[in-house]
């Protein structure tokens, strides 16, 4: 038998955690094809079950997105899958290192502007204008 198309490539999947599928969940999953796991992202509909939906999904695709990804038919040779995964990983990094940073100076930022909105109020340090006499306007 004369088969024209090639079987797909063995992939050996890169070991450790994927940033890229941790940080870019359904985007990740639409990358490599994997479209059968966008059908939890339907939970993230339901009430009360998306706050633990996007939790336990984030871990989950953070342990076994390379393995996801060296399952899927995307890629052709095993380099073509350590290059899209090395990307992958380090656009993760960056993306969650970023959040991290910008999150923490806007929790800085709130609780100046609270203490400095609490100090303000008191209503000793308001002070009210003498009256001259003279007519308003």
């Amino acid at each position: 038998m004369d088969q024209t198309s090639s079987p797909a490539a063995i992939l050996t999947p890169k070991a450790g955690w994927s940033w890229g599928a941790f940080a870019f969940n359904a985007s990740f999953l639409i990358g490599v094809r994997r479209y059968r796991f966008l059908w939890w992202f339907l939970l993230a509909f339901v009430p009360f079950v998306n706050i633990i939906f996007w939790i336990v999904c984030v871990i989950y695709l953070g342990m076994k997105g390379h393995e996801i990804a060296a399952r899927s038919t995307s890629f052709a040779n095993q380099s073509e899958y350590d290059g899209y995964m090395n990307a992958q990983d380090h656009a993760g990094k960056v993306l969650f290192f970023a959040a991290l940073i910008v999150g923490l100076v806007m929790a800085v930022i709130f609780v100046a502007l609270i203490a400095t909105g609490i100090h303000v109020s008191t209503p000793s340090s308001i002070p009210f204008p003498q009256n001259s006499g003279a007519a308003p306007y």
